[in-house]
C-alpha cells in the first residue's frame, strides 16, 4: 500500500472517529453541565442539604429541550422531579412510580413541589 493511500485511510479514520467521538462528547459534558447547576439551584437557593437529595441525574431528551434533569429526594424515593436548566432553573414536572401510587403517595402529598404557571 502507498503512502498516499495510508494517509488517505488515516485521514478518513480520524474523521469517522471525530463525528462519532464529539457528539458523545457533547451529550455527555452537557448532562453532567444541567446536572451540576440543578445541583447548585437545589442546595443554594432553596436551602436543600447535599444529605436531603439522593440524586440528580442529567437526561439527554429526545424531546425538545434536548437535556433534562431527574431528581430523587431521600425522603420521597418514589417521586421523579424533573428540572430544566436552560436559562433559569425550573421544577418542570414530577412523576409518581407504580409503587408509590401503591403506597398512596399523591400529587397534593408531595414534599417537593413546586408547581409553576406555564
Amino acid at each position: 500500500m502507498s503512502v498516499e493511500k495510508k494517509t488517505v485511510l488515516a485521514v478518513l479514520a480520524g474523521l469517522i472517529l471525530l463525528f462519532i467521538l464529539v457528539p458523545t462528547v457533547y451529550v455527555q459534558v452537557n448532562k453532567k453541565l444541567y446536572a451540576h447547576r440543578v445541583m447548585t439551584y437545589l442546595t443554594e437557593e432553596m436551602h436543600y442539604s447535599r444529605q436531603e437529595i439522593a440524586s440528580v441525574q442529567g437526561i439527554w431528551s429526545v424531546k425538545l429541550p434536548p437535556f433534562l434533569v431527574v431528581v430523587k429526594f431521600r425522603d420521597e424515593p418514589e417521586v421523579e422531579y424533573t428540572y430544566f436548566a436552560h436559562n433559569d432553573v425550573l421544577q418542570f414536572s414530577h412523576s409518581i412510580t407504580p409503587k408509590g401510587l401503591e403506597q398512596g403517595i399523591s400529587e397534593s402529598g408531595l414534599k417537593h413541589y413546586a408547581p409553576h404557571d406555564f
